[in-house]
Formats: structure tokens, C-alpha cells, sequence
């Protein structure tokens, strides 16, 4: 049974992609959108600065995908004008409020678009794409919907929760760093990473919205596995164009089964520059375009790189220590120990740029009798610094 419009918002966001079209793209029906319509939104995506994003037909990320406008696409701010020239939806909110929409359209008016996703625009399900979202502290969301031949568009909803809730941004598929050591020279950091099983929202999940409309079955739902891994050099603290084409070089160790890799990584000794690991998934036969992940490896070691306890104690049957850095030039993750004993399981990952509050929380009983924690900086060189003990409260 075919469905209606939800309600306004949906027929008001079509209007606003009729544009004049400027130039003839390879796709050659007027207007084929994939974007937010129906209210819904990213959330917990870091967005003070920009975002970045790939759009890509899954059968072939390669050959049909949103070109060079790795970021254009993705609406920040309420109203404002993205990238290809379309007024973003209003949940895509205020800038750093962590609030981020989807909005691009594949038709004639983009002439950076390339290919054209479902060119007979015909069939409930048929040619998915996926839209990935990169946030610009290495946290993503992956969204791969159907077309709708009702709505002649890609509904990003209905890769979301039945109950059209946001779909949350996470770091549940790019990589983590579990440990740093010294190299094999001092512009040399060998590190090690675990990259989990990557997450996917899908229009194939009996969760989602929808589940049995624009996903005519669930068996057709794409495998969904972990991909490369790539590092490159970019500014500390920036948040790098995700396309692996955009001069990310794949490492000589890839993922294990069990996600495990370690890896020789060149530290940059240019001041402000950083190392940036990051992997790729695939779905299917085919690899992601784009990056789900990435952290940051600190740049040139720096004297004044340091850690402190800003609080410390009980709370909800949890231990709660937040702590802060004066500067991340060296620093690439934390952990946080009471006595001997180490409460985190992989290495926090530090933001490597500037100076910043974090928080992290373990339930009481890791604690093993301990009273007082610690938190370790470790830093590129694979050199550590530790706060002094602070007594819980």
C-alpha cells in the first residue's frame, strides 16, 4: 500500500528544490533529491564547524555520487543556504548545536553531481544510496534508503526509527586507538587500532520507517563490513574532506577479523600539522566511498601539552571524572587510572588541537576498592604524563 505525505513540510521542501537549472549534470530528470523532509534530523554531530559528507548509489559508490561536494550538501543552520544552493530545513537548527540535515539533489540544476541514482524513477526500494555524514570530531552517521517512486525522491526518514526520532551520530564505526608507542625514528609513531563491525541505518531494518515500504525486503538489505584503513596529514584540528580520494593513503596493516591493526605512522614535524587515521566500510562487494571515522594523531611534541583533574566522584552508582587539557599539540588519548588499575578499556581519543573539557564515567565497581584516580596523557612520541591523584567524592 502506497502512503501519503506526512504532512506539509515534506510538499514545502519539494518546492524549494525546483531550481532553474544553470547547467545539464549527468543525471537527466529534473530533480531527484536525497534529503531530510518529513522533520527528521541528525543529532550529536558536532557542527561549529564544517561538516563533511558523501552521497553515493551503493550498487556503484564510484560512478554515481556527489562528486567534489563533499560537504555542500549537509545543512547546519535553519534556513540557511547550503553548498548547491538549497535553503536548509529548519531541524537542521543552529550552528554547534550538533543538529545536521541532508539536503542534495542529483538533478539537472547540479552540475557536480554525478551519474543519476534511479534515472527511470520507478520502483519502491530499488537503486539505494547511502549518505554518509562525517562530523567534525571523527564521530559519523551512515543512512541508506530506497527511492520512492510515490515521493520521486530518497527520504533520509525512513532510514531512521519507525517513530521518526533523530538518528543519533556516533563513533561506533570509525576507528579507536588502543595503544601508542615510540617509532622507529623520532618522526615515527607506531600505533595500534581496533575498528568495529560499522553501523548502518537502513530502510531495510524492521525498526526503521520504512521498513517494508521503501525496502521491498529485508533479505535485500546489504552486508555491511569493515573496510581500509587510511591515514593523511592535514591541519590539527580540522576536519578532513572524508572522500578517500581527497589524498588518504591506505596502511600497510589492515583490520584483523577481530579489528585489530597496528601500523608505522609518520608524525608531521610542521607545527600545526596532524596525522588523521580513518576507515572505510563496505556494503556489499563495494567499498565506501567515504570515510565512517577517523582520529587524530598529535603533530610536533609541544612542552606546554597538559592534563588536570577539573572534578571527580559518586554519582548514580557511576565513577565521574571530568578532566581538561591546556593543549593537545602532542596529545593523542587519554586514560584513566585508580592505582594500578586502568579503568578505560581503549585509549580516549584526544581532540589533538587546543584546549578541552572531557568526561568520562565507569560504573563504581571497576574501581576494585581503588579511591582516588588519575588521568594518563599519552602523547605522540609514546611518552605519557599523569595528573596527580585526586580522591573520589
Amino acid at each position: 500500500m502506497k502512503r501519503t505525505f506526512r504532512n506539509g513540510l515534506m510538499l514545502t521542501a519539494v518546492l524549494a528544490l525546483a531550481w532553474a537549472p544553470s547547467a545539464w549534470a549527468a543525471c537527466t530528470v529534473d530533480s531527484q533529491p536525497v534529503f531530510h523532509g518529513f522533520g527528521g534530523y541528525i543529532a550529536s554531530c558536532p557542527d561549529a564547524n564544517p561538516v563533511s559528507g558523501y552521497v553515493y548509489l551503493l550498487s556503484s559508490p564510484g560512478t554515481v555520487n556527489s562528486g567534489l561536494q563533499s560537504d555542500l550538501f549537509i545543512c547546519r543552520e535553519a534556513f540557511a543556504v547550503n553548498g548547491i544552493g538549497l535553503a536548509c530545513q529548519p531541524e537542521a537548527g543552529g550552528i554547534g548545536d550538533g543538529n545536521v540535515t541532508v539536503l542534495y539533489d542529483f538533478g539537472i540544476g547540479n552540475p557536480g553531481a554525478v551519474g543519476c541514482p534511479n534515472s527511470a524513477q520507478t520502483g519502491n526500494g530499488a537503486t539505494p544510496v547511502a549518505a554518509q555524514v562525517l562530523c567534525n570530531n571523527g564521530a559519523s552517521a551512515v543512512l541508506s534508503v530506497g527511492y520512492s517512486e510515490d515521493l520521486l525522491q530518497f527520504v533520509m526518514e525512513y532510514g531512521g526509527p519507525a517513530d521518526f526520532t533523530p538518528v543519533h551520530a556516533g563513533f561506533g564505526s570509525g576507528p579507536s586507538l588502543t595503544s601508542v608507542g615510540a617509532g622507529p625514528s623520532p618522526s615515527a609513531t607506531n600505533i595500534c587500532v581496533n575498528v568495529p563491525a560499522p553501523a548502518v541505518f537502513s530502510d531495510c531494518d524492521s525498526t526503521s520507517a520504512g521498513f517494508g515500504y521503501s525496502c521491498p525486503d529485508a533479505g535485500s538489505r546489504l552486508q555491511f563490513t569493515r573496510g581500509q584503513l587510511y591515514v593523511r596529514e592535514a591541519a590539527c584540528g580540522s576536519s578532513p574532506d572524508p572522500r578517500i580520494l581527497a589524498g588518504w593513503v591506505p596502511t600497510a596493516v589492515q583490520p584483523d577479523l577481530a579489528g585489530d591493526a597496528c601500523n608505522i605512522v609518520n608524525t608531521p614535524t610542521v607545527p600545526g600539522m596532524c596525522t588523521f587515521v580513518g576507515t572505510t566500510g563496505r556494503l556489499g562487494a563495494n567499498e565506501t566511498g567515504g570515510l565512517l571515522g577517523w582520529f587524530q594523531v598529535g603533530g610536533p611534541a609541544a612542552s606546554n601539552d597538559k592534563v588536570k583533574i577539573d572534578n571527580a566522584g559518586f554519582a548514580q552508582g557511576k565513577v565521574v571524572v571530568a578532566f581538561s587539557t591546556t593543549n593537545e599539540t602532542s596529545i593523542v588519548g587519554f586514560n584513566v587510572y585508580s592505582g594500578a588499575n586502568k579503568l578505560n578499556g581503549s585509549l580516549i581519543a584526544a581532540r589533538g588541537a587546543g584546549s578541552n573539557p572531557y568526561s568520562f564515567e565507569v560504573g563504581r565497581g571497576a574501581l576494585k576498592g581503588g579511591k582516588s584516580v588519575l588521568v594518563e596523557a599519552v602523547k605522540s612520541n609514546g611518552t605519557v604524563e599523569r595528573t596527580a591523584p585526586v580522591t573520589l567524592k
